[in-house]
């Protein structure tokens, strides 16, 4: 079982003729940001390394907090906002286990989403993953934070 999936080259503007893009490493959340923003690869590499301290071929550190943070003093980002679902909503059975990835697509199939699992961030934007192929496949992994891209 698997969820639709758009490739990465697809998604951002100009990541297949990124020399940076095809020398970096653990840029998740960069790329994240960039499908879910509408950005360019390199500005959305430039404004993580700005906003979150990632060194070049490092994991982004701080990640949800920024995000949080952002969310909550309404930030603008390219003319689009952050929004952070509640945790509460993140939740199946009453609140006794944590809503994974198919789970996730399901009920929140329109719109766009950046998605933090163990270790890992993508976007599903209107129903399709944005990230690693297998983003779209593993639908057992549990969400940790998500937030809507307004």
């Amino acid at each position: 079982m698997s969820i639709p999936y758009t490739s990465t080259s697809q998604a951002i503007k100009g990541y297949s003729d990124s020399a940076l893009a095809k020398s970096e490493r653990n840029d998740c959340v960069v790329r994240a940001i960039a499908s879910a923003f509408d950005l360019e690869y390199y500005k959305a590499h430039q404004w993580v390394a700005n906003k979150f301290k990632r060194q070049f071929r490092k994991g982004t550190f701080g990640f949800p907090i920024g995000m949080n943070g952002m969310s909550d003093n309404n930030t603008r980002f390219n003319y689009k906002r952050t929004k952070t679902i509640d945790p509460k909503y993140l939740t199946t059975n009453g609140g006794k286990s944590k809503m994974t990835v198919g789970t996730f697509a399901k009920e929140y199939n329109t719109g766009t989403y950046i998605i933090r699992v163990a270790r890992h961030a993508f976007t599903i934007k209107d129903g399709s993953v944005i990230g690693n192929p297998e983003d779209a496949t593993k639908l057992r992994k549990i969400i940790k934070n998500a937030w809507r891209i307004v």
